[in-house]
């Protein structure tokens, strides 16, 4: 038997589905808007495209601009010109780019990394060196020749210093101002190890 097909009928179930995800549409886009108004509306900020890590240049690649919550938008200033700047810490992909996770305008390389206040010392190192990487934290200890039995030969420098760079000959710090001169005495005065701290 061959079943006719009645156009009056096609059409109003087409039309009826069509309603239904009219309707539905609607009241998804509602509850949306709702939402969004509860949360303080939207506001377009600028966040990571990708993870960038720290000591990178953001590119203008790395940048994409998204409406997001207003309650959803930290507190602290947004990067409003993120692009050329350099990394302080990894950005992760999607993060809001902050100000303060970005060095200024027009400071790159090592400059750029080093914390508002701190020093930067490049300590020599030897082959058997420890295999560190920017933001590792180190303790700097010095060791001198001494006459005084009861003296400890080994003494810290300064602690939890901020690795800043690496390279085959040296490893760049950060230090306070105090703590600088007694690293660059060390160098020149003492035997100078670096020991690698927990987070």
């Amino acid at each position: 038997m061959r079943i006719r097909r009645s156009p009056v009928l096609f059409w109003t179930a087409a039309g009826a589905v069509a309603l239904l995800t009219a309707t539905t549409v609607s009241g998804l886009v509602g509850r949306a808007a709702d939402r969004a108004a509860e949360l303080g509306g939207l506001r377009e900020v600028a966040v990571a495209a990708r993870a960038v890590a720290a000591g990178s240049v953001v590119q203008p690649a790395d940048v994409a601009l998204r409406r997001l919550p207003a309650a959803l938008v930290p507190v602290a200033a947004p990067a409003r010109s993120p692009g050329g700047r350099v990394a302080l810490v990894d950005l992760a992909e999607g993060e809001v780019l902050l100000a303060s996770r970005l060095a200024p305008e027009g400071v790159d390389g090592v400059a750029a990394l080093l914390p508002e206040g701190m020093r930067a010392v490049a300590v020599p190192v030897d082959s058997a060196r420890l295999p560190l990487q920017p933001g590792h934290r180190v303790d700097v200890l010095a060791t001198f020749e001494t006459v005084e039995p009861t003296a400890a030969p080994t003494v810290p420098v300064a602690l939890a210093a901020l690795v800043l760079a690496t390279d085959d000959d040296a490893v760049t710090l950060a230090v306070t101002p105090d703590e600088a001169p007694r690293v660059a005495f060390a160098i020149t005065r003492g035997l100078v190890t670096l020991a690698l701290t927990g987070p």
